[in-house]
């Protein structure tokens, strides 16, 4: 496998594996601020072949347009998943195949999301794939209601409001395996770690591991249980995060040369409350799914954004999740409170005056009220 570029880990100073001294352990609020952990979520970008698979339903439903920024007065192009929300509206539907992950860890220690998550009585594979980036729930972005539908399906419809609110236009998941999840077993691989969780009891660990061989094994995955490229492997795990040099990457999504074409994917952990401050549950499926439909081949290049979110520096991509790691809204659906996250819209990251957005606002629940100036 060709080696990873992990481009938004180098915009980020990790803290070096290991327990922080006592008297930060002791006025630390969350697990890996004890551990002097940085949370964050990477895209792994590829060159794949995007003439390829260009046959009706060979890929997955994308359009590609320009824009030229205000900002540099410069052009770019860029393509997202779904219709293009200035021509007549559509629903787009995209196929998913639900894969679980069950990791076998040494000592017989087996991190199982058939098994319900910390202070929970309902598995965690079903309080993910039941969930509301699956299921319809009723939403609202800066006071609008954008209907009852999936949370990333509202994103879309939200960012593009100016265009999407006559109704009509969605970009929905869709589940290719409707007979149930695709559970697999699989062994952490050699430089895997483990940590005490939120609760105790080993099945409740939070475990590390190596992102090369965590990808490694997901690709394999992909091929195994897809057999066209318009279907996107949806691949979860619980409390795993992976580690490059340092802790903790809780999900990425990537593209590969897939059966018919480019194939976009995404993993990320469903971690319980107190390992990361801000982050529990659904809080990186949103954000990968998210920057999945956004920046699907990842290669939408935007103006320079950055000091905002997990990103320290500049960087100049089509990430929406990026600028508001750790900041989650709340979805009341089936008795349980999820915990998805906020994302920034096409406006922000293009700096268009206004915003095309529900409310003028720049990001689903109004965090951005304005765009960035240059990043510098």
């Amino acid at each position: 496998m060709e080696s990873l570029h992990l481009k938004k880990l180098a915009l980020l100073s990790f803290a070096a594996l290991g327990i922080a001294s006592l008297t930060q352990a002791a006025s630390a609020s969350s697990i890996a601020e004890q551990h002097g952990w940085t949370p964050v979520f990477t895209s792994i970008p590829r060159a794949v072949d995007l003439r390829a698979g260009r046959r009706p339903g060979s890929v997955i439903q994308t359009f590609t347009s320009s824009i030229k920024s205000p900002l540099d007065n410069n052009t770019y192009n860029f393509t997202i998943v779904g219709t293009d929300p200035t021509t007549p509206l559509a629903s787009t539907s995209v196929l998913y195949e639900p894969i679980a992950i069950k990791w076998h860890f040494p000592g017989g220690v087996v991190i199982d999301p058939t098994k319900p998550g910390c202070g929970d009585t309902v598995s965690v594979v079903k309080r993910f794939f039941k969930g509301p980036n699956f299921a319809s729930v009723p939403l609202t972005s800066n006071g609008i209601s954008v209907g009852t539908t999936q949370v990333n399906d509202a994103f879309q419809i939200a960012e593009f409001w100016k265009y999407t609110q006559a109704g009509g236009y969605h970009v929905l998941l869709t589940n290719n395996h409707p007979t149930g999840t695709i559970v697999v077993s699989e062994n952490a691989p050699a430089g895997s770690t483990l940590y005490s969780g939120a609760c105790a009891g080993s099945n409740h660990d939070l475990g590390a591991i190596p992102i090369n061989s965590y990808d490694s094994l997901l690709s394999s995955l992909a091929a195994k249980y897809t057999t066209s490229s318009n279907v996107i492997p949806i691949i979860l795990s619980y409390n795993i995060v992976e580690t490059s040099g340092g802790c903790c990457i809780i999900g990425y999504h990537s593209v590969r040369n897939g059966p018919t074409g480019p194939q976009p994917y995404a993993t990320g952990a469903y971690t319980d409350a107190g390992i990361f401050s801000g982050i529990q549950d659904i809080h990186a499926w949103t954000h990968e799914i998210g920057e999945l439909f956004n920046d699907p081949y990842i290669n939408n290049a935007t103006p320079a954004w950055g000091h905002v979110g997990q990103v320290s520096g500049c960087q100049n991509n089509l990430e929406v999740g990026d600028p508001l790691t750790g900041t989650p809204f709340l979805v009341n659906y089936n008795g349980f409170t999820y915990h998805p996250q906020e994302l920034a819209y096409f406006s922000w990251f293009f700096r268009q005056s206004p915003s095309i957005g529900t409310g003028g606002k720049y990001s689903f629940e109004g965090s951005f009220s304005s765009a960035q100036g240059a990043c510098h």
